[in-house]
This record gives C-alpha cells, sequence and structure tokens, in this order.
C-alpha cells in the first residue's frame, strides 16, 4: 500500500507541476498576443483554440487530485459542522464513494471518445485544424487522478477513528503505517 501511495503522489506531483506550467504559459501566451494585436496588429493565430481546447484542460483537470488534496474545493460544511465524528466519517466515505464512481464513469467515457476521435481523426474546426483527442484523454487522466484521491482517503477514513481531511491526508496515513 505505501508503494501504491508514492507512486500515486508523484504522479500527481507532475501532474499538478504540469498544471501549474500550463498557467503560466497562458499567462504569457495571452499577455504575447494581446501585446501583439494591440501594437502590431497581428495576433498569434489560433490562440482562443488553444488557450480554451487544450491549455485549460490541461490547467483543470490536472489539478484536480492535488487541489483536493489541499482542501481547496469549494464545500458547503454549515450541517457537517453539528454532526459527530462518526457520523462525518460515515457521510465523508459515503461522498467519496459516490463521487469516484461518477468520475471513474467520466474518465471511461472520456478515454473511449478519445479513442473514436483518433479512428475517426475529429480535428478542430479552427484555423490550426489540430486533434482533438488528446484533450479527451487529459480530462480522463485528470479524472481518474480525483477517482483514485477519493477512494484512497476512503480507505484511510476506514481505518483509522477519526475524521481526516483532504489536506491531513498524508499525515494520517504515516500513523496507521507507522
Amino acid at each position: 500500500m505505501e508503494k501504491l501511495k508514492k507512486l500515486f503522489e508523484s504522479i500527481d506531483k507532475v501532474t499538478s507541476g504540469i498544471s501549474a506550467f500550463t498557467l503560466f504559459l497562458m499567462m504569457v501566451w495571452i499577455f504575447v498576443d494581446v501585446m501583439l494585436r494591440t501594437f502590431f496588429h497581428r495576433p498569434i493565430q489560433g490562440t482562443i483554440e488553444l488557450t480554451g481546447e487544450y491549455l485549460m484542460v490541461l490547467l483543470v483537470y490536472l489539478s484536480l487530485s492535488y487541489t483536493h488534496k489541499q482542501d481547496g474545493h469549494v464545500k458547503v460544511t454549515f450541517l457537517e459542522d453539528k454532526f459527530s465524528q462518526r457520523i462525518k466519517n460515515i457521510t465523508k466515505c459515503m461522498t467519496n464513494l459516490f463521487a469516484a464512481c461518477l468520475f471513474s464513469f467520466i474518465s471511461i467515457l472520456n478515454f473511449q471518445e478519445g479513442l473514436e476521435y483518433i479512428e475517426q481523426n475529429i480535428r478542430s474546426s479552427g484555423v490550426l485544424s489540430y486533434p482533438l483527442a488528446p484533450a479527451l484523454f487529459i480530462i480522463s487522466l485528470g479524472m481518474m487522478m480525483i477517482t483514485l484521491r477519493l477512494l484512497l482517503e476512503c480507505i484511510l477514513i476506514i481505518f483509522s477513528n477519526k475524521v481526516i481531511s483532504s489536506n491531513s491526508l498524508a499525515d494520517s496515513e504515516k500513523k496507521i503505517t507507522g
């Protein structure tokens, strides 16, 4: 279990690093595009398509698991705050399992759709006419990463007697395995 967790954490670190680099790349690309458009009336062709269909996909989907680990997703807790520790564990595990099922389904569908896009050579309709399948594979990878993160969190909740927040996942796993 420990080796699997380390492998997952290293993959998660790489995907979140790619996501962070993508954000930087988007900022530079759009800045250069605006400067070229404003001062030279020569924008970079395909900026809207590439930033919307590739860079944004990289940014959002490759950072899902890391954001969950850091407890960075928006959540409403006004009811949960009133629950006992045991009920918090049960509801967190149930919602994680439900979300994991949903996200794995989305991951599989996107992967299958990506294979169809490759088979049919489906490309963007813009100026650049680039293949769209890689974006679907990126979505699939991001959805699978969040699925694994949720399942890992569920396992830790089951084998510990306290509520585990997403950002204390690594600490509680050390206590269980150590």
